[in-house]
């Protein structure tokens, strides 16, 4: 860990053997290979349920990639921070349509804000086309697994600067 303590975790959510669900495992897997900031730690988070709470009680920001039902095109990928996905799933009801998982995205996020393990965090979610018994993703959600990297990266890129501009007094615009 880096001197000044601060640590970016990036989580992939998903069953790598049920196609589009396992977006978020393919993900990580790509970005492990990246070389990132010392202080991003890339976690496959499997199907965590409320282990998750665990990975992100000793983060300084999270950043979750998961498959995702938003009745999109499949392939869509979208970006919500914690507080819009609490209140996507609380206006729509959809707190268990947004994730596929046995133990939701939004109930497993809550429960962290309640317990103040919750850092600032950023979802990436993506629509699947189909959930099946398959280690392979579907051709439009294979077909956006770079471009949702490219998002990924940028977004740990903006709070690394924004940690280093900190550290040294700077301001630092976004």
């Amino acid at each position: 860990m880096p001197e000044n303590g601060k640590k970016l975790v990036v989580i992939g959510i998903g069953n790598f053997l049920q196609g589009d669900e396992g977006v978020g495992v393919h993900a990580v897997d790509e970005l492990s290979k990246e070389n990132l900031d010392p202080r991003v730690e890339i976690i496959d988070g499997g199907a965590a349920g409320f282990d998750l709470l665990f990975l992100l009680e000793d983060a300084d920001f999270a950043i979750i990639i998961d498959c995702m039902e938003a009745h999109l095109e499949p392939g869509t990928i979208f970006r919500l921070t914690a507080e819009e996905l609490f209140l996507s799933a609380k206006t729509d009801n959809m707190y268990n349509k947004l994730s596929l998982h046995e133990t939701n995205l939004p109930e497993v996020l809550l429960a962290a804000k309640e317990l103040n393990k919750l850092p600032p965090t950023i979802i990436f979610g993506i629509q699947p086309k189909e959930i099946t018994i398959n280690c392979s993703l579907s051709a439009p959600v294979q077909k956006v697994l770079p471009k949702l990297i490219r998002a990924v990266k940028k977004e740990i890129s903006k709070i690394v600067r924004l940690w280093y501009a900190c550290m040294s007094g700077r301001l630092l615009r976004l």
